[in-house]
């Protein structure tokens, strides 16, 4: 029988106060990557409190995703040095997660806001009357490569290569793209031409990618129109607005914001909410 000068705890006590099951210590101990302090002579396996750090980190590890034979293997060879590289690659791994867990809360968060939007707007049935609203700060949006065409085909290409962009670099915060319609072609009765696709960001400019398109779109007031039902059924909100803007002396701004407040994710397509706004300033007087 093997004997030691320090107290041990018997199997079960040990993986309570570790939260674990025997199981997982006898399959540890049969791999050879996690042993008792000692064993009698009828197999009974007892280990000592000083084993708690060392399985601790055991469990850190794995849950991290690294697989018991590379831990074994870090453990038959462990040494200050081995395991400061081992803290400092699992270290990154770690805040690429914490990274993306981020980016995920931001989602949620943005997608309840919309959510508690909507609620304001249940008994809009078609187009709501036309709202004046304040946006308090500026916001970012990063743009898909310009348009400014009508051409469908175009249209459709340049939107899917922006949705990839913002996929690929993690640019979306959770906000469904939106679509810019310059002013002046919707003033000579244009309601096809679209001038950008866009996202909404909660990045800083320094923080994105090099060479990214952005928008700024300005703090002011804003007529808005709410669309229920599909997205692309814009032109009468799209005259209501400047119309508004013509019959109460405002001086429009360069563009029209299209931007989903419900779609697919939440709604059917008759269902969906399309907030649609156009920056108004006072005209000066001659």
């Amino acid at each position: 029988m093997q004997k030691l000068d320090i107290p041990c705890i018997k199997t079960g006590e040990f993986a309570a106060l570790c939260g674990t099951n025997k199981r997982t210590l006898f399959h540890y101990d049969e791999i050879g990557l996690f042993s008792p302090a000692l064993t009698d002579e009828k197999g009974y396996r007892y280990y000592s409190e000083n084993q708690c750090d060392v399985f601790f980190t055991i469990t850190c590890l794995k849950e991290l995703g690294m697989p018991l034979k590379k831990i074994k293997d870090y453990i038959d060879h462990r040494s200050p040095d081995s395991l400061e590289r081992l803290l400092l690659t699992q270290q990154e791994k770690v805040e690429a997660e914490l990274a993306q867990l981020r980016r995920i809360r931001t989602v949620i968060e943005t997608k309840l806001s919309l959510v508690r939007q909507a609620r304001d707007f249940q008994d809009v049935q078609c187009l709501s009357p036309v709202l004046l609203e304040e946006q308090t700060k500026k916001e970012l949006l990063v743009l898909s490569s310009p348009l400014y065409t009508s051409d469908h085909d175009k249209i459709f290409s340049v939107l899917c290569s922006h949705i990839g962009l913002c996929s690929r670099e993690h640019l979306n915060c959770g906000h469904p793209y939106g679509a810019m319609l310059p002013t002046p072609a919707l003033q000579e009765g244009d309601y096809e031409t679209y001038a950008y696709f866009f996202t909404k960001t909660s990045f800083s400019v320094d923080a994105l990618p090099p060479d990214t398109q952005v928008h700024i779109k300005p703090a002011g007031t804003y007529a808005a129109v709410y669309l229920r039902g599909d997205y692309y059924r814009s032109e009468e909100a799209c005259r209501r607005l400047l119309a508004f803007a013509g019959e109460n002396g405002l001086s429009p701004g360069s563009f029209i914001y299209k931007e989903a407040v419900l779609d697919e994710l939440s709604a059917d397509e008759e269902h969906y909410l399309t907030r649609i706004s156009l920056l108004c300033g006072h005209k000066e007087r001659q």
